[in-house]
């Protein structure tokens, strides 16, 4: 098991990077962590790495305490590895040479099965004689991935993962890390990687955290946050969402008893639209996402709504839209 036990970390006596963060990551699990740039996220999985120093707090690997650069000849630790956003591949040999590199001191035999079984998972074999500047973005980010887990290290951290990634690639590399973290019966990984785009990691993770200046502000199961957020911010930060004044609810047929400048949140799934009920509202604009669409819908310049809906509609449609108290969630 991974923890992190209240790690504090400022550059220049004054920027606060990380403020107190608490987690654990089981063998096994995979956790996300969520938040915009600069929410402190990367200098977190660096802390975690034992590449940094913390300036309070610890991290603990099975109950031992992972010490800082300034403490060790080699900073890091041997059971944990990070995959940078910048993949750090060697770049004048091929793809096969990176990956072994970091099993160099085994024996040749389990070199070459280990090697083969990664070109295998990681969908490399196409590839595996080119350098890192003949292949892909996606085809770097997966042998870096590959030579992360070729030693088998107990716990994987990556930043950024699924970052400059296009569809296809991101659906390789988010069934990679479910295999590579569940599939072994010999050792189970734990994995913790953070991004700024939830959409993945609503789908992979065990545990899902958002990062906001430096902490996590809420923690818990993917659907827990995306269903019951907090605050609007890790509304937002969990998919789209409409923020919403209470004192424009009445607007869409909604009695509430709340303080007018409270913030709601409903989710555009939340919403239907209907041709002949609910409250009159003005399509304006349609975003086509393939098996449904985003559709905007203006009530006045103070009021817009968000919706999804597999349903054809075209901009200047006059539209009603249905919504039941139940999908109000109060939000700071």
């Amino acid at each position: 098991m991974l923890e992190a036990l209240s790690l504090s970390k400022s550059f220049n006596n004054d920027v606060r990077a990380v403020r107190r963060v608490s987690l654990q990551v089981q063998a096994g699990q995979i956790m996300g962590l969520v938040g915009a740039s600069g929410s402190g996220k990367s200098t977190l999985l660096n802390l975690m790495a034992g590449l940094a120093d913390a300036d309070g707090g610890e991290v603990r690997l099975d109950g031992e305490r992972i010490k800082g650069p300034s403490e060790v000849l080699v900073a890091g630790h041997p059971a944990i590895k990070l995959v940078h956003q910048e993949y750090q591949l060697m770049p004048n040999v091929s793809v096969r040479e990176n990956i072994g590199y970091s099993i160099r001191y085994y024996e040749k035999a389990y070199r070459e099965f280990r090697v083969n079984e990664l070109l295998r998972i990681c969908r490399l074999e196409s590839v595996q004689d080119r350098t890192p500047k003949q292949i892909s973005g996606g085809e770097k980010q997966r042998v870096a991935i590959a030579r992360a887990v070729a030693e088998k290290p107990q716990v994987l951290l990556f930043d950024e993962p699924f970052a400059h990634l296009d569809l296809p690639n991101r659906t390789i590399v988010r069934s990679m890390l479910l295999d590579l973290v569940r599939d072994d019966p010999e050792q189970k990984t734990a994995c913790l990687f953070v991004t700024h785009d939830a959409t993945d990691a609503l789908s992979i993770a065990d545990t899902l955290g958002v990062m906001y200046n430096g902490q996590i502000i809420q923690s818990g199961q993917p659907k827990e946050l995306y269903r019951q957020p907090r605050t609007a911010y890790v509304a937002r930060m969990t998919g789209p969402a409409n923020i919403i004044k209470a004192k424009y609810l009445p607007a869409l047929g909604l009695t509430v008893d709340a303080e007018p400048e409270r913030h709601a949140c409903i989710r555009p799934e939340q919403i239907r639209l209907s041709q002949e009920s609910g409250i009159s509202g003005v399509v304006k604009a349609v975003f086509f996402k393939g098996g449904y669409s985003e559709v905007e819908v203006s009530f006045s310049r103070y009021l817009k709504l968000l919706v999804t809906t597999t349903e054809e509609f075209a901009v200047g449609d006059q539209v009603g839209v249905v919504l039941s108290p139940q999908s109000v969630v109060w939000v700071d």
